[in-house]
């Protein structure tokens, strides 16, 4: 049992990196894509602060929006 996580035992920086490192892999991910198939580097330059945004915006509307991290549950809305 003492190994065993579960979402009461993880803390809120712990859900908290989580949520930066996933967003950090899927921009990633995008940037790979988009190198991959000869995308022009400005273009990828540009696109990634509006990615990274559109991220933070998406965490907003699954969790805190107070945090813009999508697995930390927004109390204000199970109130």
């Amino acid at each position: 049992m003492g190994g065993v996580m579960n979402s009461k035992k993880i803390s809120r920086s712990h859900r908290q990196i989580g949520d930066q490192t996933t967003k950090g892999g899927l921009l990633g991910i995008f940037i790979y894509v988009l190198s991959r198939n000869n995308v022009d580097p400005v273009l990828i330059g540009l696109l990634v602060p509006v990615v990274a945004s559109v991220l933070a915006w998406i965490s907003t509307k699954i969790g805190d929006p107070d945090l813009a991290c999508m697995f930390i549950p927004d109390n204000k809305k199970a109130k």
